[in-house]
This record gives C-alpha cells, structure tokens and sequence, in this order.
C-alpha cells in the first residue's frame, strides 16, 4: 500500500519540475577540422527557454582527457526568451596551456550542454626544401630554398633557424625571416672547417605576443664537406746533419684543419751548390732516408717539394764534423782526416815511458805518416789527439826513441805487399809484350799479302785503313740534323742524367731504297724534336733524340720528352694512313747518364753514354710495335705526369701510357688526342 502512494508523488514532482529546467543550446556552425596554435575557434550558439532563466553560460575545451572552462558570463532568458552568442576561444599558450590534439567544445547552460564535432588542434608546421649542393668546399656556401605551411593550411609568419650539426654538437647557426611561407638563406662555410659529414637542420616556427614558440617544424638535410688541400710542408728528423749520417725527410699535404691528406710528392734535395744529389717521387707523410757521406762539406742543402698544386721550400744543414782515423801498421804511423773540415791539433804518441808530440795539420781527406824508432824491443804504442785514442803492441828498432814525418808513401822495402803487388804487375807485362810480339809477326805477314794484292786495279783498300775509324759509318745519313750528336768512347765533359727518345726504323733499307714519302715523314719527326730543344743521333736505323739540361736550361724535361715521343707517332701513324709505302717503327723512351760536351766550333753535341742507357733504348724500341713503350727507369720519373701500365716482353719489364695526371690543359688535351686516336688504331 505504501509503494503505490510514493510512485503518484514522483511522477507529479517531475511534471512539476519540467518547465523549470526546459533551455536549449543549439550550435550554428561546427569549428573547422584543424587548428593551429595561434588561431581563434568561433563557435555560434542559440540559447532559448520556455520559462524565466537566469544561469551561467559556460565553454568548455576538452582534449583528450583533459577539460578547461572558460565562464561566458551570465544569460538571462525571460519566458520564451532566446539569445545568440559567439563564443570565440583564442588558441594561445596562455589560455590553453599545453592543450591539443583530437579536442571538442562544449556548451553548458541552466543544466543543459551540448557539444561541437571533435576537431584538432596543432602546432606542426610542414617544412619543403632544396639545397644548392650536398658536397661543400670549405669556404663555400649553400644556399636553401623552401616553403613552410601549417598543417592547417594557412602560410606562416615567422622565422627560420638554420644550423649545421656533428652529432650532438651545433658548430654554426643563422637565421632569417619566412614571409607568406617562402623563405631563402644562405649558409656561409668557415675555411677551417672539418672534413666529414654533417646534419643540415632546419627549423621554422612561430612565436606569439608574449615571445614563446608556438608552431614548429624541422627538417633535416645530410651534407658534406670536403676535405681540400690549403698547404704543404717538409719536415726534418733534424735541421743540423753531421757527415756519415742519414737525414731523415718527409712531406705533408695539409687539409684545411691542418690533418695531413694521403697523397704522392715529388722530393727533390739540391746540394750547397744547388745541383741535384736527390729526385724522387714519395708518398706523403712517409719519412724518406738519404745519406749524407763522411767528407760532405759543410752547408746548407735545400729541399723542395711539389704535391699537386703546391710548393714547399726548406733548408737543413750539413754541420762542421772533426774527425781522423789512426793507424799503426809496424813501425809506421799513419793519421788520415776523414772529417769535412781541416784537421789541425797536436797528437800525443806515447812509446813505452817516452812521450812524443807532433803537430798535425790535415786538409780534406789528407793524411800524414810517420815512422816510429825506438832501441829494439816492442812497444805499447798510444797515439792522442783530441778526442781521438789509438794504442797497439809493435816491434820497434833504431838507436833513440823518436817519430819522423815521411812522405805520403811507405817505402817499398818496408811493405811485402807492394813487392807482391809489383812482381804480379810485372809477369802480366811480360806476358802481354810477348803475346804482342807473336801477333805482330803473323798478323804482318798477312798484311803484306793484303798490300800487294791491292796493287792492282784503282784504289782498292787494304785491311788497315778499312778499321781506321770505327765509329764513322760509310753510309749516307738518312736525316738533316741542325742539333747533331755525336758518340764517343772518351770524353771529357760534364756528367748529366738525360731523357733519351728512341725511333727504330725497321724497315730501313726497303725506304732507303724505294722512292716515297717516308723520309719526308721521318725529317719533319727531326725537325720537331729539333724545335723541343732536343739533339739527334743517327745509329743505323736508330734515331736517338736526346734531351739533355745543358741544351734546354732546365732540369724538367719530361714533358718535353713525352710531347716528342707522342708527335713521333702521331706523325708516323698518320703517314702509315695516308701513304702506301709504310713505316715500321717502334719507340722507346729511357732515362739514364752520359758525359756530355757541347762543341761550341763545329756545333756538335758529343757525349759518351754510361751503363746501359743507349743498348737498353735500342732494345725496348724493337719491342715496340708501331708504339710507345717506356722503361722501368724512365717510368719512375713520369709518375707525376702520366699514369702506365705495366707489360713483360722478351724477359723485361716495359710500360706503355694509359692515363695522363697533369693539370696543363693543352698538354692533357695533347695526351688525350693521342690516346684515343691509339685505341681507334688498335681497334
């Protein structure tokens, strides 16, 4: 009975109830479905009530699982009454804090809500951009393009960072201004800047009135820079050398951080009268040995050195060096300088219980002997000087202890070896003369018949006057020469490293013989080297074109020699396309010394060539076939003009041109003719 009561009581309250709380909100126009930072969401709204209302109209900002309130204010409504409102909520820092993300809005009033569509909120912008260059120069610069847009769509107004990173450091920064999303910076690269990769990070964002960052967007670049070389040096182990030691030299290439870069130099060591002791080709950072000799004479010695586009100049010097050696070979005493300056002190020589002293004064290499007596006995003999002790056990005869200087030989009588040495020197004599004496009589007797023989007919030669010059040929020179050379056995001149081209014609006697254009060909060959400073000799079908510095006046004569050796065969070549009578020829080219004289009379260059400098170009060039083919000696001092490819022909190791590493553009521009016309021809 009681529950029935309560049930009627409930459902008048709420009846009664009804009109009181009946208001509805009603929202015009959703929000857009992105926002970012900085923007103002507008939300219009329509209040109406069927009674009298008076309440607090709120805003509330929910994202994800956190709500913010913003109060609107007080409304009141009169019965039936209705009310528009704009609800703006400015998307700042300020008012939402960190808020953003998937968010809505929702309006509460007189105990009713209602809520927008959900929407997002962010503070992202897109970054897009093009950089001028990913490998950068030290002192270079990079110059970036781009466009930054807000996720929402809309250009930005703000700024843009610019900084290169290694790792977690940041080594330079720069800013400018993005005006409508477009912006342009230019990265300016120090000089002294590391080689290696890097980051590239660029970064726009926006800041609001109070100067904290709003939106933001980053985008990363890898860049690259390089490493250049800025300068070379030598290094010594030591700057003061002392005779009978090695000096200890390097080059190094440095980057624009001063680190040393792997490369080849070429290290050449002059003299104190500036000539040449030492030329060769190293690598870098790698410490070279020379050996300075005992009796070098004290100086300063210069090195040079060139790696790429770089010069380097330094000095070392060769210090003062006191020095002797002494000998006691019976009773003979013998002191010799072998330092690089004068020797001039007293010396000491102790015989038995006696002291004796003697003034020694040597010049460059010379020595002093001095014969010891004493009464008959032996001796413990002790020779000072200076810093220099000798002591030996002799036996010794005479009258009175005493040393006398003796003339720079020993006496005969006093050395067994010389009277050995001279009885061997003697019996060769005699077996010499005796052997010459047979020879004469037999070989008369043939000359003899020879002579009378000849008597008849006109002119006809004996034996004798057929070897009276050897080396001067009986056949006609198959070119003009306005630079002669001229071979001899003995000579005396100036010793000299030359660079030696040689052209083997072997087809000689088939052109000699047959009318055509080769000599033509092989005299504008001559001519050509002639021009380049160059000397010829003719040995049978040999041209030999020698490049020598006495002729040029300059010490670098290997590009001169490798532009005669590639005319030659262009020249040939193009003689052997053109004409029917063909040249078969090969050439070599090899490095080596002779004795030189220039004749300033006659205008002949005469020379004797030492080792094997002549007979190995010879050799190489009847390998070659219609080709260059270049020595191991010569290859050596071409590393730093051309690059070759090493072949074995007939036991030996020969090397032909494959690719030129000069920087000379006409001369590289030469090479590169020539090699590609040789792969056409092999083709």
């Amino acid at each position: 009975m009681k529950k029935r009561k309560v049930f009627p009581s409930i459902l008048l309250f709420v009846f009664l109830l009804l009109p009181l709380i009946s208001a509805e909100i009603i929202i015009n126009q959703q929000p857009e479905e992105i926002y970012n930072l900085g923007d103002t969401i507008s939300v219009p709204v329509t209040i109406s009530t069927k009674t009298e209302k008076s309440d607090f109209l709120n805003m509330e900002l929910i994202c994800e699982d956190t709500t913010k309130n913003f109060p609107q204010g007080i409304i009141s409504l009169e019965k039936d009454g209705i009310e528009s409102r704009n609800l703006i909520l400015p998307l700042e820092k300020k008012f939402i804090d960190d808020l953003k993300g998937k968010c809505s809005i929702k309006v509460l009033f007189g105990g009713k809500s209602t809520s927008t569509k959900d929407f997002k909120i962010s503070d992202k912008i897109t970054v897009n951009a093009e950089i001028s260059a990913t490998e950068i120069n030290p002192n270079g610069s990079i110059l970036i393009e781009g466009q930054a847009i807000r996720e929402d769509g809309n250009p930005i107004v703000g700024f843009i960072k610019v900084s290169v990173n290694y790792g977690n450091k940041t080594l330079l920064t720069q800013s400018e201004k993005v005006n409508k999303e477009f912006f342009s910076i230019n990265i300016d690269i120090p000089e002294n800047m590391a080689a290696g990769a890097y980051i590239l990070r660029m970064n726009v964002y926006e800041l609001d009135t109070e100067g904290q960052t709003t939106n933001e967007g980053f985008l990363n670049r890898n860049i690259r820079i390089k490493q250049v070389p800025t300068s070379l040096e030598i290094i010594f182990d030591k700057k003061k050398v002392e005779p009978g030691t090695n000096l200890l030299v390097k080059t190094i290439l440095h980057d624009q951080t001063g680190e040393e870069i792997p490369s080849t130099a070429t290290l050449t060591i002059k003299n104190r009268r500036n000539k040449i002791a030492e030329q060769k080709e190293v690598e870098t950072g790698e410490f070279i040995e020379f050996w300075i000799s005992k009796n070098e004479l004290p100086g300063e010695w210069k090195v040079t050195s060139e790696c790429e586009e770089f010069n380097a100049e330094s000095v070392f010097e060769i210090i003062e060096k006191e020095d002797i050696s002494i000998e006691i070979i019976n009773r003979t005493l013998t002191i010799t300088n072998t330092g690089n300056i004068p020797y001039n002190k007293t010396a000491l020589v102790k015989l038995g219980d006696e002291t004796l002293r003697i003034d020694v004064y040597l010049d460059l290499g010379e020595s002093q002997i001095y014969r010891l007596s004493a009464p008959d006995g032996h001796y413990e003999v002790e020779v000072t000087s200076g810093d220099y002790s000798v002591s030996k056990e002799v036996a010794l005869t005479g009258k009175v202890t005493d040393i006398k200087r003796v003339s720079g030989k020993i006496s005969v009588i006093e050395n067994p070896i010389v009277w050995i040495f001279i009885t061997l020197l003697l019996g060769f004599v005699t077996f010499i003369v005796f052997k010459r004496g047979y020879q004469r009589t037999f070989v008369g007797y043939i000359k003899s018949k020879v002579r009378k023989k000849g008597k008849k007919g006109t002119g006809t030669k004996t034996k004798e006057s057929a070897f009276a010059k050897p080396f001067q040929s009986s056949k006609k020179a198959l070119v003009k020469s306005g630079n002669k050379a001229e071979f001899s056995l003995s000579i005396k001149g100036e010793k000299q490293d030359v660079n030696v081209i040689a052209l083997n014609i072997k087809n000689i006697k088939e052109i000699q013989t047959k009318k055509s254009n080769a000599k033509e060909t092989i005299q504008e060959i001559v001519d050509f080297a002639e021009s380049q400073k160059a000397v010829t000799y003719e040995s049978n079908n040999i041209l030999f074109f020698i490049i020598s510095s006495i002729k040029t006046r300059t010490f670098k004569n290997e590009p001169a020699t490798i532009k005669i050796a590639q005319k030659t065969n262009e020249i040939l070549s193009h003689h052997n396309r053109m004409f029917k009578q063909k040249i078969d020829f090969g050439i070599s080219l090899n490095y080596g010394t002779i004795v030189a004289k220039q004749d300033r009379e006659s205008g002949v260059f005469r020379f004797m060539s030492l080792g094997t400098l002549i007979t190995a170009a010879k050799k190489i060039s009847s390998i070659a076939e219609n080709d260059i083919l270049i020595s191991e000696k010569m290859n050596d001092h071409l590393r730093s003009y051309i690059k070759t490819e090493k072949h074995e022909k007939d036991g030996m190791a020969v090397f032909s041109i494959k690719e030129i590493k000069t920087g000379n553009e006409e001369y590289k521009k030469f090479i590169r003719k020539f090699l590609e016309r040789q792969k056409k021809e092999k083709k």
